[in-house]
Parts: structure tokens; C-alpha cells; sequence
């Protein structure tokens, strides 16, 4: 299995994580309204969902490689939107980030796939399972850093 998987796996799986903990406290201090601060969150599962179709389509036409590269990119782009709104202090370009940072999540998901794909038959469990382990190490670790990452 490619150690570039694992490692995507991993980092990604670091992102995700830190920025869904992240997510409602930057929606709380954007808005102000501790309310509101499940629609962050919220953004980015439905991102999630709406672009797991068209990526799955592309990876069925062209691979899973433009796939993955194209669902991380537009995840990262969602990123740089999140840290943008909050910097303006603009809640919808903050849920516009989120619902594009899904991408990333999708990306994590359909990984998996994609593991089974590089392997024979009588190897895919172990490529699946190593590949939710690698995102498992990432999830663990993104909010386990996220504290001390907070501006004092």
C-alpha cells in the first residue's frame, strides 16, 4: 500500500479533526452568539456530503488519484476561507469555508476506496484497516494540539 495514502491519511485525518473542535469557538467569536456555533460544524458535514457525490464521480471517470488531490485542494481552500472570514469577521464566508473544508472529510472517507484499489483481494482488510488507523492517529492528535496552538 502507498506510504503516501498512510500519510495523507494521517494529516488529513489531523486537519479534519482540529478544525471541526475549532470550528464552533471561531463561529462564537465571529458572531458572538454561542447560538450559532453548531452551524460551523453543521457547514462542514453538509460540505461533506454535497461534494462526496461529484468526487466519486470524477474518481469513477479519471481515478481516485485526481480524485483525492482534487478534494484535499478544494478541503485546504475551504481552510483559508475559514481563517479569511474570521479575520473580516464575516459568519457566512466562515460557513462557506466549512461546507468547502468538508471536501477534506470526503477526501478521508474515499481514501479507503482507494486502498482497496492497490491491493489484491486477499489483502484489502489489512490496507482498509491501516488507512483508518493512519486517520485515526491524525484525529487523535489535531485536538490534542489545538490547545496549545490557541493565541493566550
Amino acid at each position: 500500500m502507498s506510504a503516501v495514502l498512510v500519510v495523507s491519511q494521517i494529516l488529513g485525518g489531523l486537519g479534519v479533526a482540529i478544525g471541526i473542535a475549532l470550528a464552533p469557538m471561531l463561529a462564537t467569536e465571529v458572531t458572538g452568539s454561542e447560538a450559532l456555533s453548531g452551524l460551523a460544524p453543521t457547514a462542514s458535514v453538509a460540505g461533506t456530503a454535497l461534494l462526496s457525490l461529484p468526487l466519486a464521480a470524477l474518481m469513477t471517470s479519471r481515478g481516485r488519484r485526481p480524485g483525492l488531490v482534487l478534494a484535499y485542494l478544494v478541503g485546504a481552500l475551504g481552510g483559508g476561507l475559514v481563517v479569511l472570514g474570521t479575520v473580516v469577521r464575516s459568519f457566512p464566508l466562515l460557513l462557506l469555508g466549512m461546507a468547502a473544508f468538508g471536501a477534506g472529510s470526503s477526501a478521508n472517507l474515499q481514501a479507503r476506496f482507494a486502498a482497496a484499489d492497490l491491493v489484491g483481494p486477499e489483502r484489502r482488510g489489512r490496507a482498509i484497516s491501516t488507512v483508518i488507523w493512519a486517520t485515526t492517529i491524525g484525529s487523535v492528535l489535531g485536538p490534542n494540539i489545538a490547545a496549545p496552538a490557541r493565541p493566550g
